[in-house]
């Protein structure tokens, strides 16, 4: 067997396996510094726009950013304590609950959610490229493609050195903004832009909630490497790194918004900064999509490869993963191009539509791994169709479509509003009442017509990996 070249050790082996107590590396801080760095991009200032533009108001607006990312990022910060536990990406653990088989529903949601997220961070990096060299904002986007596709080749380690070196610049590139918004001042006027109405609060407390929600299946991809001893201290490093980085930047976008509704984003920003500082900003804002995006192609990866192995079971090599990383971005780079030209009203869907399918599963997930079975699961049974976890896990299947049922006629979005939401003014809770739904039903279900016999010690359990 030759010798593996310099770039092939620098690529990631594993994918959707576990990852052995023996290359266990890292620390908690590392997850500080991602998901502080994930939200430290223009994405995030956009997204904080979005209370402001269906029609709230600013004070109203942070009202909404602080409180629904502070619940929501409860959630995900949870499921990223279940990484080192587990040594697993975050969606095969979910076999424990669907089954080996049913948990391709889930599996697709979360596919679907990282080539739409891909996309996005391909269509801004190629609009402020756009705004600068002018050109075409498609081929813009096509272009910066390219290193987001390379970097999720090479995996975790790269996506981590990354974050830890880009969250200083581009925390020095958002207080620049920040003292520049403060210098210019928000006149009085400017902040009473919308009116404060329930309907639209609850409507922005979902939208931002769910921004922290969405990262749940993310979570434990990037924990999974570190030591089962630090579940603790990886809980407290994601949901403090999340909180700074998404609250900040969500309140700069709401005042950006609030100086300047009918402006795009990246406009308003170039406008604040000047042509000189606005230019230099752009660029950098750009730029600074190219981490985000490869995190989006590198989960999608790791999806379609989990998804893969429910078909046939094979070893994930790194050319395996290299080839599936270059798909998922060439694909998500195509969507890009198809739907840039609505692109924040897309956004705002989409949000809304993620979570009325990731709160079900989110509920589900963490009531079986907290509550019931407390971490401790058959490992290699998770790797076979045959194992105690079984093919399809009913209980979860059903809560899980009875759950998102009783959300329906809680639901606001452009396409569609149910009666509930009507009569509450637009108020959009659909989240909540899945999750006081869920929960219990899914604990009771578990108990009545659960696996008895699918608790294990996960320490003694975790090296067979793939089950013929």
């Amino acid at each position: 067997m030759s010798e593996l070249s310099a770039v092939e050790k620098a690529i990631e082996r594993h994918s959707y396996d576990v990852i052995p107590l023996t290359e266990r590396h890292g620390t908690p801080k590392w997850l500080f510094f991602m998901w502080y760095g994930i939200n430290a991009q223009i994405f995030v200032v956009a997204t904080g726009a979005l209370g402001v533009l269906i029609g709230l108001n600013f004070w109203g607006t942070v009202l909404a950013i602080v409180v629904g990312n502070l619940v929501g990022s409860i959630f995900m910060a949870l499921h990223s304590a279940q990484g080192p536990k587990l040594g697993l990406p975050q969606m095969i653990q979910s076999r424990a609950q669907f089954g080996f088989y049913g948990s391709l529903w889930p599996l697709f949601i979360v596919w679907a959610m990282y080539v739409i997220f891909a996309a996005t961070n391909i269509v801004m990096a190629g609009q402020a490229f756009q705004a600068v060299y002018h050109g075409s904002v498609n081929l813009w986007a096509a272009i910066m493609t390219i290193p987001m596709i390379l970097i999720a080749i090479f995996g975790y380690d790269w996506i981590h050195y990354g974050f830890r070196y880009a969250t200083w610049l581009y925390s020095i590139v958002f207080i620049v903004l920040t003292i520049m918004l403060l210098v210019h001042g928000l006149p009085a006027h400017d902040l009473a832009h919308g009116k404060f109405t329930w309907g639209n609060f609850f409507l922005a407390l979902s939208i931002y909630a769910t921004w922290q929600i969405s990262y749940s299946p993310y979570v434990s991809d990037y924990s999974r490497y570190l030591s089962p001893n630090l579940a603790t201290h990886t809980f407290w490093a994601t949901f403090w790194g999340t909180n700074i980085g998404s609250i900040w930047l969500m309140i700069l976008g709401a005042a950006l918004a609030a100086l300047n509704p009918a402006a795009q984003t990246l406009s308003a920003i170039q406008g604040l900064g000047g042509h000189s500082w606005g230019t230099i900003i752009a660029l950098l804002l750009g730029i600074g999509q190219l981490i985000p995006g490869a995190v989006n192609i590198y989960g999608g990866a790791i999806v379609t490869l989990s998804a893969g192995s429910n078909i046939r079971p094979f070893e994930s090599t790194r050319m395996l993963r290299s080839i599936v990383a270059l798909v998922v971005g060439i694909l998500s780079a195509l969507i890009a191009i198809a739907g840039s030209g609505h692109f924040m009203t897309n956004v705002e869907n989409f949000l809304l539509f993620l979570m009325y399918f990731l709160i079900p599963w989110t509920a589900i997930n963490l009531t079986d791994f907290y509550w019931i079975h407390r971490g401790n699961y058959k490992i290699a049974d998770l790797f076979s169709p045959k194992g105690v976890y079984g093919r399809w896990g009913w209980p979860a299947l059903i809560v899980y479509t009875v759950t998102f049922l009783i959300e329906v006629p809680f639901m606001n979005t452009t396409v569609y509003q149910g009666p509930i939401s009507k009569a509450l003014g637009g108020a959009d809770i659909s989240w909540i009442i899945g999750l006081i739904v869920a929960v219990p039903l899914y604990y009771w279900a578990d108990r009545k017509w659960g696996k008895k016999d699918a608790i294990s010690s996960v320490l003694t359990d975790r090296e067979p990996q793939i089950v013929e």
